[in-house]
């Protein structure tokens, strides 16, 4: 009975020394994590233009998928490509466009409407068909 107990405390020790390792270890990543972001963060704001910054805040809030891929890319301009110039929110707002894949747009403001300048297109080749 003895070499039971023994045997037991032993198990809940080597129990007890896994789980602290790995709460150590998660620790230890989510300060990597932090950090990183900081870093991210640190980089953005150094190579955005106030603006931009606002465009891309605003982005993120409404769409958190297409601005994590916005930041991912000027990040890679910034870090592999070596580009240091400010950037601005046109610019944020190409990279949005790109990712969305949605093509440039000209829109007319008429008599309180808006409409593609595309529509008007179409309809000036239509009408010499």
């Amino acid at each position: 009975m003895i070499d039971d107990d023994a045997e037991l405390e032993r198990i809940r020790r080597k129990k007890m020394q896994q789980l602290i390792a790995r709460e150590k270890r998660l620790q230890e990543q989510q300060e990597k994590q932090q950090k990183s972001a900081v870093e991210r963060q640190n980089l953005l704001n150094r190579f955005l233009a106030p603006e931009a910054k606002a465009y891309l805040d605003n982005l993120r809030k409404n769409e958190p998928v297409i601005a994590k891929r916005v930041e991912d890319v000027f990040l890679y301009l910034i870090v592999y490509r070596g580009i240091r110039q400010m950037f601005s929110q046109l610019d944020v707002r190409y990279v949005e466009r790109q990712i969305k894949g949605e093509g440039p747009r000209i829109r007319i403001q008429r008599d309180g409407e808006t409409s593609d300048f595309s529509d008007y297109v179409r309809e000036a080749i239509h009408k010499d068909e």
